[in-house]
């Protein structure tokens, strides 16, 4: 499919799409229903779209992934990681793949909110593929700017990132960032954050057989942008794993921070939407200039 043209709209309000990892079983189904929804509801900055994508479920995929889960979360870290990487390894001979998507309803997404279900299985070692095709999406089904992935446990604050790609020197150069992490041998942006300009999102989709199968995603796409000489750029970003820690962060550090990541709890007893609530509150307390050009 021709990719969509588009207006750059850079020295105004960059428009962006923003794709969130979705699952629908829980604790992440009402984390992003009762908590993450109303963020995007309420945000100041109104120029950007979101869409939730996700995988294939059923039975035996919720049991690996749940198994997963469940030792990452109980001290099984490493067991949890050693099974990711072997479903990963048995997925080589698809490097090149990109997997077909569609919208779909509440029936099949479980949220009131725009979907796309990609047509593959539902696994932690499938979210490459997922993420390559909400950018073939992105690129040939929207007019926006700038692509930012990100999780149902997150918190978007648009201000710092309008700001952020207001100033780029050149906005036609293909752009990565995001909360920069380190990697063995690459650096790369967290897969709770994750900025791209069309440019940027084009590459990857043509190159993506530099993307590796044998890591997560979001190192795969560091090692994908490594090859393609294109150096992530960070943008602040916090954790936040309990009501007591936010409420010891100022105020004016929180508005300086594009991207919040909540952890709180076990996976049966999460506290992220009474946390995205107060963090809310606290952001919306001032409303943000983004609608004047530089």
């Amino acid at each position: 499919m021709r990719e969509r043209e588009f207006n750059l709209n850079h020295q105004a309000q960059p428009e962006f799409l923003v794709g969130v990892m979705h699952v629908t079983k829980e604790p992440w189904l009402s984390i992003a229903k009762n908590g993450q929804l109303p963020t995007w509801e309420n945000s100041p900055y109104k120029n950007f779209s979101f869409i939730y994508f996700f995988g294939l479920a059923n039975r035996i995929t919720l049991f690996i992934d749940s198994l997963i889960e469940s030792l990452r979360w109980n001290k099984g870290r490493y067991a949890s990681y050693g099974i990711s990487y072997f479903l990963m390894l048995t997925l080589r001979p698809w490097l090149n793949a990109l997997p077909k998507s569609k919208l779909v309803d509440e029936n099949q997404s479980k949220i009131s909110a725009p979907a796309l279900r990609v047509r593959v299985p539902e696994l932690t070692s499938t979210m490459r593929w997922k993420k390559l095709a909400f950018l073939e999406y992105f690129l040939n089904e929207t007019n926006a700017e700038y692509a930012l992935i990100t999780t149902s446990s997150s918190v978007i604050h648009f201000e710092p990132i309008v700001d952020f790609v207001r100033k780029l020197g050149d906005p036609s150069q293909p752009l990565y960032a995001g909360r920069v992490c380190q990697a063995h041998d690459c650096e790369f942006t967290s897969g709770a954050f994750t900025v791209l300009n069309r440019k940027s999102a084009r590459l990857l989709l043509e190159s993506r057989t530099y993307l590796p199968v044998h890591v997560m995603d979001d190192v795969a796409f560091g090692t994908g942008f490594k090859r393609l000489g294109i150096t992530p750029q960070n943008l602040p970003s916090l954790d936040f794993d309990s009501s007591s820690k936010l409420l010891k962060t100022p105020t004016e550090e929180l508005f300086k921070v594009a991207h919040f990541r909540l952890k709180s709890g076990p996976l049966s007893s999460r506290g992220d939407i009474n946390i995205m609530r107060e963090l809310l509150s606290r952001i919306q307390d001032r409303k943000p200039d983004v609608t004047e050009s530089c």
